[in-house]
């Protein structure tokens, strides 16, 4: 709000503790009064807004609005202190996004006019990492001068950090992809090897049966108890006597 206030050239009657300054008239004094009462009000919660409704004076409004508040300010340190406190760092969460709820927990205790030493915020920042980080914390901790660390400078070791690992995670699984792509054409080679060598071994018993005769039916590519005619025949009474014939062929020939 002060901030405001300066932009718009509005402080002087707060700046001035309510006191008209002697260089300016008393109508110009109240019409400064009253610019920087409306601008005020704009801001104002309209939970609170009657208690300083009918303040003509820009001091003195700033100075109730003051007293409202100043009993909720212990009651605003515990909280932004406690939140500080409990603020944890995730892994695989962003850590800027960290930094900056840090850094917005540190303002907001600033506002209530709770100032914390440089050191305490990097130990406490320091102290918001997991343990997976522990590493970097004794690292930082053992380089530090005088055994101090600063603020900045762990702020700036953690980003860092964080680029570091995020290239290590990047060239990991890099490595584990070109791993799984070798693999896999390595199993591919494998069964077509072993493919290729059923179809061999199907081509070389297609060629072996052609030399092959049944005893029975006198084709080739068969061996006679294979052979489906020879089924049929035993089924109809007609195999033995066809093997007779064809051992008594024999015995004749011999004979001969």
């Amino acid at each position: 709000m002060e901030d405001l206030l300066f932009c718009r050239d509005l402080y002087d009657p707060i700046e001035a503790n309510g006191t008209k300054p002697a260089n300016k008239s008393k109508e110009d004094w109240k019409k400064a009064n009253r610019k920087t009462i409306g601008m005020i009000r704009q801001w104002i919660d309209q939970r609170i807004y009657h208690h300083v409704s009918s303040e003509t004076n820009a001091f003195n409004l700033c100075k109730k609005l003051s007293e409202l508040f100043e009993s909720k300010n212990a009651q605003n340190k515990v909280f932004h202190i406690r939140k500080l406190v409990n603020l944890k760092y995730k892994d695989g969460s962003s850590v800027a996004e960290h930094l900056r709820n840090f850094q917005n927990l540190v303002n907001q205790l600033n506002t209530v006019k709770l100032v914390l030493d440089d050191e305490l915020l990097a130990l406490l920042l320091l102290s918001s990492l997991p343990d997976s980080w522990e590493t970097l914390v004794v690292s930082l901790s053992n380089s530090a001068f005088n055994g101090k660390l600063t603020f900045n400078m762990f702020k700036d070791s953690l980003l860092n950090e964080k680029t570091r690992r995020k290239g290590q995670r990047m060239a990991s699984s890099s490595t584990h992809n070109e791993a799984l792509v070798m693999e896999s054409r390595g199993r591919s080679h494998q069964r077509n090897s072993h493919r290729y060598n059923y179809h061999s071994k199907l081509k070389g018993r297609s060629r072996t049966r052609k030399d092959i005769q049944c005893f029975h039916y006198d084709k080739m590519g068969h061996v006679m108890k294979e052979c489906r005619f020879l089924k049929q025949d035993k089924s109809r009474g007609r195999g033995n006597d066809k093997r007779e014939d064809k051992d008594k062929d024999t015995i004749a020939i011999v004979s001969n």
